[in-house]
Formats: C-alpha cells, structure tokens, sequence
C-alpha cells in the first residue's frame, strides 16, 4: 500500500507539478487540459482501485472525463453506485477542484483512514470533475455550453420521455452514460450560493416533495453539518427545498429521481463563483468531510439480490417501498439494489417482467449500515391449455391447466367475449363521475354547470389552494380519444397538466377557451390523467380547468371467475364451458405474499363448439351392443369427457349417471348377454 501511495504522489506531481493533495497542491484551479492526464495518473498508479473513462464528447469534441474508484475496479459488485458530478454550468469553478482533491485524498489515504477505507472497499464511487469543458475551457468562463444551452434547464422532467433524443450534446452524454449504470446516491455540484438543494425542483408531479423526503432533509444535512459556514449560513441547517426556494425544469436531480431511481442533490459550495485560488485550503477543509460523509450516505437502508429462484441468476427487478411512490431498480448485471431509507419498519415489494411479483412485510431498517434483504422471484404462470385453437364441447368438462410458481396460489378467469370494444362518450350530463373515474389530490373533481361545451355539464377540478393538485384518472383502449377543455388560472404558474401512460401531452396556464384535443391511442390499455396544480401563491381567472364531451374506446370485455382462489402450487383445474361461440380464453394470475401478479391469458381465442349427439356406440362398430354396453359400465360415474362423453353423455352434463342409462338402453341393438 505503501509503495502504490508514494507512485501515485510521483506521478501527480509530474504531470502537475507537485501533486493533487491539498497542502501540496491548493494554489491554483485545475484546468481542462490536466483533468485528462492526472486520471490517468491514478489508473496508472493504482490499477486495482482506479480506471480513468472517457464518457462522451462535448459539443466542441472535448471528452467528459471520470474516474470509477473501488476496491475491484474492473469488477462489478454488490455494492451501491455512486456519483459525482461538477461544473456543468463552465463559470462554477469550486467543484472540478474539490473533485480533483477529493480523488487523490481518497487514493492516497486508502488503507489508513477509516473513511478513504470504506468508501473504497465498499462503494463504486464515480466522479465526473467536469461535465461542461467548453464552458470552462475558455476565457471569460460561461455558464452554457458551446451550443448557448444552459445544461442544468435541459433534462427530462416529470411527464417527459426519458430520451436524449435532441437535448444538448453534454445532456446526452450524462444521460447515455447514466442509463449504463444503477446509481443509488449523488451529487452534482455548483456555486453562487452557499446551501444544499435538495428535490423537487418543480411542483410538475403534484408535491414540492418527494415521497423520500425525511431521506432527502437527511442526506443534505449529512453534508452541510461538516461546512459550518454552509451549516450556520442564511438557509436554516444550511439545505433548502429546490422549489421551496425557485422553480426550475429540466434540472438534473430531479430527472435523476424520477427516471433513475437515484437521490441526487445539488451542492452550491460558494457564494462566488470564481474565487482566488488563494482560498482553495478554505474550500477543501471545509468540504472534505461533508463530501465524504455524503457519500457515505449511500450505505443506509435495506439492500440485497433479487435473483430468479429456479437458476440463481440476477434479476433485472423494481424495488418499491409500500407507501412511496418511487421506484428503484435491480443492478441487472449483479442483481442488487440498494433503497436508501430512514430507520424504521417497511413492506417492499419486487416486481420483474416476466416474474411473480412478491411482498415482503416488516422489514425493520436500523441507524448504521444497510439491513440485509435478499430475495428469488418465481416465473410468472402461463396458460398451458387451452392457449388458442383449440375446439371444446359445450356442456362437456374440460382441464384448464398452468405452469407457475409452486409457493403460489392462483385465479383462474375465462371470458366468451374476448376483445369486445365499444365505443364510449360522456358528456358528464349525469350529473356525477361514473365508477370509471378516481379523483383524488388536494380536492377531487367534480360535475359542474359552471361552465360546459355542449349539454349543461362538465367536469371541473376541484377547489385547491396554493401548492395543491386536483387530479382525475380513468382507463381507455386502443383507439380514438378525444376531449374538450377550457383553463382559466394564473398565467405561467398555476397549469392544466393531461398525461396518457405518465407522459405529458398538454402543459397549458392563463386563459385558454374550449379547445378540442384529439388523438389516437395504440392497441392496449392506456392510463388517461388530468390535473390542475397550483404554486405557492395567488390566483387568476376562475382558478381552474374543466373538461367536457369525452370520447374513448373500452374493453368490453367480460371475465368469469372459474378458480377464485387455488389451492397452493394447483396447476389445473377442471372448467365446464357453456355457450357455444369463437371468442373465448382463460387466464391466470398468481396469488403470493398477498399480491396478486399479472395475468396471463391465453395466446389466441379457442372455440366452443356444441356437444356432439351420443349414440352410444362407444366402440364406433355401427352397432350398439354388449361391448358398448361394458364400456357404459367403465364409464359410468365418470366425466362426461373424451369417448364416454361422445357415447354416453345423453343428458349433455358432466357426468356419466343413470340419467344417461335410462337413454342408453332403448339404443340397444343386441342382448345384454
């Protein structure tokens, strides 16, 4: 450890002259061209615990260096990702510096300081030193990147597709590069002010907070505790809500925990953006600690595998906390995750594509490192028979049989009307929202003759105050959709929001007169949402939105319970089906850990045809005689299936009985003898 420590001091000093630690080297801002080489320098003298990356290109063609430190760098782990990332706007130039130094402390103390030591051993930590080169990499510095966009206004928000599909080119970079990892904690870092920012920046999801919020005060506070001056400035414990304090959209923390299911922070680490290198020692002995113990942030909670029950392979898994509505995700290549939660006692629930989802109660979460929580998921079931093509007999019993989790309990449905659409248009003329509808938020929508498009109705939001949402769902089909709607709010502060599946259509404030919207929806089911959200302070208009003469398509189709409940690991079951008709399938669904899974329906629709006519010649001869009449005796007290049934089954039921005999007999060609 010894010899790696002295090389990595040797080889920083060349390339800069005396070394990355901070006595050694605080007397002058790192630049652009030194980043490159100086990470480098530490893969070279540290090649188990350091690989340099260049992630991405600027718009300019400069790279956007970082460097991964772990105790198995080249391998990847059960451990939490994390990141770091600074200078996105090229005029904030505190960050790259304490990134820089933050690296070589970390490199040179590994081994002898309790905090270099467990970060390393027991974290993938990322440090990105500079996502904005051609802003920085110029005189005067500016805060955009080459292409004029300000990069922390140009991420995806809430109800945005999350693509960097035409975002500027750094944007992209941080984005393609994020998508390749399982970041469960970071930072990006800026000045001009001395305070931790901690999400939401915006009010677009319906809260200023997020559903982790008490994680979120605590993480900020573990960082701003260490910087006194940030912990006794003007904020209060030195954090602040992002839209507590000003709105922004397109920020990065907030992409990264909607999308990413990843707890970022913005850290401004100065009041000035670009200090005199003379104060470098100030900054760094002020922010060493919290940058550690940040990071450090990342250990708490409940982590674990997820891994398929039957290989052990890892699961590419969401990881929920019942009560939370934010989602984390497996590491596919490990199979981990790692929630970070306050102590206390939680349900989890684990959801995989193709995978019975299951629930786990009463996990009880300590102070300290993370409590250990692994788990194995189960395939979800399929439908073996009938999948699709199939013709059965009317009255005649049948086996619907399954594959499925052995631990699990299963519901059975069949439908005769599979794929049966109507047509559908409301008015709201009835005066209430139908059973369709759920309405919930600061105040549920309502019927109303405020204000209407046709008719005398409509539906209105409901009377919300400040920092509230009012929001109205339902379901539709594949097909066309379309609706009126009419705004009057507060102009560029209080919005009209329409999402389908969680993307965002229509964004729309001040007054705005009966429109139409118009659209047509892909094959399958769709999740239509309205909301009305206000900010923090006053009103315009009627200080709401309405809509009206709503047109959908819907499933009309009607499922039977044949199996309400199995028993534990049944995988058949016996289903007499009725009516003749060529629209009919089964399905089912899984029943574990008080969850119910998806349903898994057959391929294709089957047939049911009607019962054939029995004649009692079992043997098929021409005659109905004394052999017939010993295969009655065998099949007597039987299902009415197969040859019995097509023989025996006069009375068209499920069993072959005496009601049967008394028809059999008179088709009699021969002595019973």
């Amino acid at each position: 450890m010894q010899i790696h420590k002295m090389a990595g001091m040797a080889l920083a000093a060349v390339v800069l002259g005396g070394g990355l630690t901070a006595p050694a080297r605080a007397d002058s801002w790192t630049t652009y061209a030194e980043i490159g080489p100086t990470l480098l320098s530490y893969e070279t003298s540290y090649p188990t615990l350091a690989k340099r990356y260049n992630i991405g290109s600027s718009y300019q063609g400069r790279s956007l260096w970082a460097i991964r430190l772990s105790d198995n760098v080249l391998v990847e782990e059960d451990e939490p990702e994390f990141k770091y990332i600074s200078t996105m706007h090229g005029d904030e130039i505190v960050g790259t510096k304490m990134c820089m130094m933050l690296i070589d402390w970390l490199l040179t103390n590994y081994g002898t300081d309790p905090d270099a030591t467990n970060i390393i051993d027991n974290v993938e930590l990322w440090i990105v030193p500079l996502m904005n080169p051609d802003g920085y990499d110029r005189s005067p510095r500016i805060r955009e990147n080459a292409q004029g966009y300000d990069l922390n206004r140009n991420f995806p928000d809430y109800g945005d597709p999350n693509t960097p599909t035409g975002r500027p080119t750094e944007v992209q970079v941080i984005m393609n590069w994020s998508f390749g990892r399982s970041f469960t904690c970071s930072a990006n870092l800026h000045t001009g002010a001395l305070v931790i920012n901690y999400p939401f920046d915006n009010e677009d999801s319906g809260s200023r907070y997020t559903p982790d919020d008490d994680l979120m005060i605590y993480i900020s506070e573990q960082y701003s505790y260490y910087n006194q001056p940030m912990w006794n400035g003007s904020f209060y414990h030195g954090i602040t809500n992002g839209a507590t304090w000003y709105f922004v959209w397109g920020g990065m923390q907030d992409w990264n925990y909607h999308f990413m299911g990843n707890n970022e922070v913005t850290i401004e680490l100065s009041t000035t953006k670009q200090p005199a290198a003379s104060t470098i020692p100030t900054y760094w002995s002020n922010n060493r600690q919290s940058m550690l113990a940040y990071i450090q942030t990342c250990l708490i909670g409940v982590r674990g595998l997820v891994t398929d029950a039957t290989s052990g392979r890892a699961v590419a898994a969401t990881v929920r906390v019942v009560g939370r509505n934010h989602d984390i995700f497996t590491d596919p290549d490990v199979g981990d995750y790692h929630r970070m939660l306050m102590p206390g006692t939680y349900d989890l629930t684990f959801s995989a594509t193709g995978y019975d989802p299951l629930r786990v109660n009463n996990v009880v979460v300590g102070s300290g490192n993370a409590a250990r929580l692994d788990v194995q998921l189960y395939g979800a079931p399929t439908v073996a028979y009938p999948n699709g093509g199939e013709e059965l007999e009317s009255g005649l019993p049948a086996t619907v049989t399954w594959t499925g989790n052995p631990a699990a309990q299963f519901q059975v449905q069949y439908t005769d009307n599979y794929g049966d659409m109507a047509a559908v248009s409301d008015g709201f003329e009835s005066g209430t929202l139908g059973p369709a509808y759920t309405s919930g938020g600061g105040a549920a929508w309502l019927v109303t003759t405020s204000s209407y498009h046709t008719g005398t109705r409509s539906a209105r939001a409901g009377a919300i105050t400040h920092n509230q949402t009012s929001w109205l769902q339902r379901n539709a089909n594949g097909g066309n959709l379309r609706f009126w709607y009419r705004v009057s709010s507060e102009a560029s502060y209080d919005f009209f929001n329409f999402y389908i599946d969680g993307n965002r259509q229509l964004h729309l404030s001040g007054t705005v007169a009966w429109t139409q919207y118009s659209t047509t929806l892909s094959a399958g089911s769709h999740v239509l949402r309205w909301e009305y959200t206000k900010d923090e302070s006053q009103s315009s208009g009627s200080d709401t939105v309405w809509i009206d003469d709503l047109e959908l398509t819907v499933d009309n189709t009607t499922w039977t319970d044949i199996l309400p409940l199995s028993e534990t690991g049944q995988t058949q079951t016996t289903w007499t089906p009725g009516t003749p008709g060529d629209d009919y399938k089964v399905r089912v669904r899984s029943y574990v850990s008080g969850t119910y899974g998806d349903w898994d329906e057959s391929n294709a629709t089957f047939t049911i045809v009607p019962a054939a006519s029995a004649d009692g010649d079992y043997d098929q001869d021409g005659d109905v005689d004394l052999a017939d009449y010993a295969a009655f005796q065998n099949c007597f007290g039987q299902p009415a299936g197969g040859a019995c049934g097509q023989a025996f089954n006069f009375a068209v039921d499920g069993t072959i009985d005496l009601e049967d005999f008394v028809d059999f007999v008179p088709e009699l060609t021969g002595p019973l003898m």
